[in-house]
């Protein structure tokens, strides 16, 4: 049996599992993934380019399975820039995750003396009853918010979420099925929407960074979705701090992997490396000095087909 270190099993372990997604594979599409809210106002996604979002994630994670199974030195260097993995790295680099979560979701907030709604009519309870009484209340400062499309209450920080305008989306997992939240409203009007819209490259020492696309936004929240936020904290969405982080840190980080996947997928697209998370000239191919059945197979099966699926009916608003 090919082997491969337990670092590189953490890594296994902790990556989202993107092409059960795949349309060629499995002939899907988002729909069949998520119930992505109608309309135009609370929420709604009419007009906005969901599907070809839905269908960058799975290019991303096509990419980064090819990269996680590549064995030339090139690929090699991505995974040492993103995630400081050498091939034979200790595996108690690994770590534990993080407890640390955030949950924030934009819904309708209550306070906890208000008439709760009923879970089966979506209305105000006719007894009368407030939300204290029918969802356990918090004494560390979450207000109760309640969701008329989940028929169900979560707790979360007090605010509209989206109205700060630095936040981009959140992913929550206290109801069933989870929701993503997308604050379109705050994507960048200077980056495009699609990986097809990514600049052009045509010079040296260009920063993946500012090659960034909207269909990320969703790339990296469906490691929250499918991994569960207990695990996967946002310890930076900064370059420059991400190629820092030891291995423990950047294999719990959501944009560490976004990173990964699009540096290895532009430089399989473009005439440059990405490999140091900047474009340079390719190097000339080199023969592996590891042969095929030591390929690093837990990596690879972080962005592959897992026996875990999605939940049915995953909210995106």
């Amino acid at each position: 049996m090919p082997s491969y270190t337990p670092s590189l099993l953490r890594i296994a372990q902790v990556a989202i599992i993107l092409t059960t997604f795949t349309p060629a594979i499995l002939g899907i599409s988002v729909g069949d993934v998520f119930i992505v809210k109608t309309g135009t106002t609370n929420g709604g996604c009419d007009g906005k380019n969901i599907d070809g979002w839905f269908d960058d994630t799975v290019t991303l994670a096509n990419s980064a399975s090819a990269g996680a199974a590549a064995v030339d030195q090139d690929s090699r260097k991505y995974l040492m820039t993103f995630f400081s993995i050498r091939p034979q790295d200790d595996a108690t680099k690994a770590g534990a995750p993080s407890p640390f979560t955030k949950l924030t979701v934009l819904m309708l907030e209550q306070k906890w003396t208000d008439i709760a709604f009923d879970d089966v009519t979506g209305l105000p309870r006719t007894d009368q009853k407030k939300v204290e009484d029918v969802f356990p209340k918090d004494t560390n400062g979450l207000v109760p918010f309640w969701s008329d499309d989940l028929r169900q209450y979560l707790k979360a920080e007090p605010g509209d979420y989206c109205s700060d305008k630095d936040n981009l989306a959140a992913t929550q997992d206290q109801t069933g099925p989870s929701t993503v939240t997308l604050c379109i409203d705050n994507f960048a009007s200077t980056q495009g929407e699609t990986l097809a819209s990514v600049p052009s490259v045509t010079k040296e020492k260009v920063s993946v960074s500012s090659l960034q696309v909207h269909s990320l936004t969703l790339f990296h929240e469906m490691f929250h979705l499918v991994l569960g936020t207990a695990g996967t904290p946002d310890h930076s969405y900064n370059l420059n701090s991400i190629v820092r982080f030891g291995t423990a840190k950047a294999t719990e980080n959501p944009e560490s992997y976004t990173f990964y996947a699009l540096a290895y997928y532009l430089g399989q697209t473009t005439q440059f490396t990405f490999a140091n998370s900047k474009s340079a000239k390719k190097p000339s191919p080199i023969t592996p000095k590891r042969s095929p059945s030591e390929i690093d197979l837990g990596l690879l099966a972080r962005f592959q087909m897992d026996t875990r699926d999605v939940p049915r009916g995953v909210w995106v608003a």
